[in-house]
């Protein structure tokens, strides 16, 4: 595979990573039988469930992983909501986001300072470079961390390291080269099965099974693995450097469903206490909604003619 088929396969799993789910369309229902508009439910009951109850769950926990589908508006919306629902029951809260890697910690820590503008911190942190979505979808998520002064955490590596694990492989890599990542977990078996489907459909020119002993597969495999240490690793120092505070990661929900991604990391790292609240877009077919989704999934349905990134 070549060097830009590797980087079209890697931003394959992005997108499959932070957007999943189908986009609302007129053809589609406004509000999902299985979890209508504006509902907390339980994906192993499907009972609805209290918003003071889920939020006071969350609350208690040390890391709570928010999800979204990267270029829809109103799953930010809800980040939003429960960010601050979250910030009333535990003032001591630190953030950290997905979309910035660690180099761009520095413009961060001036931002939270209130000593950036928007444009100086959309440039220190080389927002179109590293992420390149509209900011207009985070910039309320990080005018609330700067406004009530909340520590915040750039959870990302560099797409450079991504690329290169995917091109030679985590080993291949000398440590320094790393960005002071240590070696990942495992897959579970579920997870490369998933992750195996997705290489398929996008990146091996349509083979249903590829051999597991794929030494490309294994790559990949390898490379989203990177992603998810890297974000749990951010997650877990947090924790660490604010013991008394609660620590909250907007990140994509395929890095959080099921806990394949960064609730699998977290564990081997020794922080077990986290709850994972995922949105549930209104089209999304609801034969997904099975136990191990998450702890809990609410409803949006975004309002007519809201196609999110601008």
């Amino acid at each position: 595979m070549t060097r830009r088929g590797r980087v079209l396969l890697l931003f394959s799993l992005a997108l499959a990573a932070g957007c999943l789910g189908p986009r609302p369309s007129a053809s589609l229902p406004q509000a999902s039988a299985c979890v209508p508009a504006a509902a907390w439910v339980d994906p192993a009951t499907r009972a609805r469930l209290a918003e003071p109850a889920v939020l006071d769950r969350a609350a208690a926990a040390r890391v709570v992983l928010l999800g979204e589908r990267h270029d829809s508006a109103e799953d930010h919306r809800w980040q939003l909501q429960t960010l601050a629902a979250l910030f009333g029951r535990r003032p001591a809260l630190v953030v950290g986001f997905e979309m910035l890697p660690r180099r761009a910690q520095p413009a961060l820590d001036r931002w939270t300072r209130d000593e950036l503008s928007v444009a100086d911190f959309l440039e220190q942190s080389h927002w179109s470079e590293v992420w390149g979505l509209s900011p207009e979808l985070y910039l309320p998520l990080f005018h609330f961390v700067r406004m009530n002064r909340l520590p915040a955490r750039a959870l990302n590596v560099d797409h450079d390291l991504v690329d290169r694990v995917g091109r030679e492989g985590w080993d291949a890599l000398a440590p320094l080269a790393r960005e002071g990542l240590s070696d990942p977990a495992p897959a579970s078996p579920a997870y490369a099965a998933w992750l195996a489907r997705v290489y398929a459909a996008h990146g091996a020119h349509g083979r249903a099974a590829p051999n597991a002993d794929d030494p490309a597969l294994r790559r990949f495999v390898e490379a989203q693995l990177v992603w998810d240490r890297a974000f749990a690793e951010g997650l877990a120092a947090a924790a660490l450097e604010h013991p008394a505070a609660l620590v909250v990661g907007i990140v994509g929900s395929g890095h959080l469903e099921h806990g394949f991604g960064v609730a699998h990391q977290l564990a081997s790292l020794g922080q077990r206490s986290v709850v994972t609240l995922v949105p549930w877009d209104a089209g999304r077919d609801c034969a997904e909604l099975v136990p191990d989704l998450a702890d809990a999934v609410f409803g949006v349905a975004p309002p007519p003619g809201d196609g999110g990134a601008s």
